[in-house]
């Protein structure tokens, strides 16, 4: 799980890359999002789910699952083994629309779907489908994000935690955030300087993570698998009974990487402590 930030927007989400969106088949994703809505009610927080798949339908059918359930923003991803072309990308975007006019999309746009969309490629899906409200910029450069904005001024544009700076400069509205998962003050904080246009506090956060990061992943070369760094992560921070497997073939991690990552915080970052 991760939550995303913004100025007007806040929602936490499920099952997306971290949540092995890639390798749910339809009966666990539904055991997630029955959980995922409960603890939404019960808390009353704001919530989306991931509703990628390898075609329309299948997507049409997790995202009304989710709906049955009171979840009706969700995040999609281009259908990826095959890369589409410009028809078929609106064909799909059109779809989403004809079959779940009441749902909020926020489009996944990473590059492993086989396509980094651009901002003519926003312009063109606000024409078929309005219930796509925004993006989650995954990769790219400052110039793609400033090309995507321009574009569509309309919609909602988050960036994540590496980006936040020049992201929020440039006009997103907030930030999907990994950093969430071990320190939910810090990435708080982070936007916050973002929102009061205190960049050198900002920039000074933005370095202070980014360092963390670099040094954490060295300690772990053989885990690679954004879910397991995901779990990881969320048992040394938020959650301590969080689960440590992902589904084979990707390499779960262990306690010992647990308690390397504490270490690491316990004694070379000490003011990000949770």
């Amino acid at each position: 799980m991760r939550s995303i930030t913004a100025r007007s927007l806040s929602w936490f989400d499920a099952t997306g890359t971290d949540g092995e969106m890639h390798v749910l088949d339809l009966p666990e994703f539904k055991q997630i999002v029955d959980a995922f809505a409960d603890g939404a009610e019960e808390t009353g927080l704001p919530v989306q789910v991931g509703c990628s798949w390898s075609h329309t339908d299948g997507a049409i059918e997790r995202a009304r699952y989710a709906a049955e359930r009171g979840i009706t923003t969700i995040q999609v991803a281009l259908p990826s083994w095959v890369p589409l072309n410009d028809s078929e990308m609106l064909r799909f975007f059109a779809a989403l629309q004809t079959e779940l006019p009441e749902t909020k999309i926020v489009h996944y746009n990473i590059a492993r779907a086989g396509r980094f969309l651009k901002g003519r490629d926003y312009r063109a899906i606000a024409e078929v489908a309005p219930n796509v409200i925004g993006s989650k910029h995954t990769g790219g450069d400052v110039g793609s994000l400033i090309d995507i904005v321009q574009a569509t001024p309309e919609m909602a544009h988050f960036v994540v935690d590496g980006q936040i700076v020049p992201g929020a400069l440039f006009g997103a509205r907030g930030y999907y955030s990994f950093t969430a998962n071990l320190f939910p003050n810090f990435a708080l904080e982070l936007w916050r300087c973002c929102e009061e246009r205190r960049w050198e506090d900002a920039a000074q956060l933005r370095e202070i993570g980014e360092a963390l990061f670099k040094e954490w992943l060295a300690t772990c070369p053989e885990i690679t698998a954004s879910p397991a760094l995901g779990k990881i992560a969320t048992r040394a921070g938020i959650f301590s009974n969080m689960p440590l497997v992902v589904r084979a073939p990707y390499q779960s991690g262990g306690d010992a990487h647990v308690e390397t990552l504490r270490n690491l915080i316990r004694n070379r970052f000490p003011s990000l402590s949770y």
